[in-house]
């Protein structure tokens, strides 16, 4: 089986697995939709629920970071 070349090899006690690496994985255009979805999330947060708090802060997370968990997951990129 082969190995992506983002994935590094880490050892655990007798075992050993493989862990993806964090790539950035968002282009601009992602960043831009998920810093205004994030920003209005937040907004709604703070004088309503605070489960759209947490969804906004996350979404301005993935923005400041530039990975998105889901899409390394998936493989996806949208550099």
């Amino acid at each position: 089986m082969e190995e992506s070349s983002n994935v590094k090899k880490v050892e655990s006690g007798a075992r050993q697995f493989s862990m993806p690496e964090m790539v950035k994985n968002m282009g601009s255009t992602d960043k831009n939709v998920r810093l205004g979805a994030g920003g209005a999330l937040l907004l709604v947060g703070i004088f309503g629920s605070k489960l759209w708090l947490v969804l906004g802060l996350i979404l301005l997370a993935t923005v400041y970071f530039g990975i998105c968990p889901i899409y390394a997951f998936l493989k996806h990129n949208t550099l």
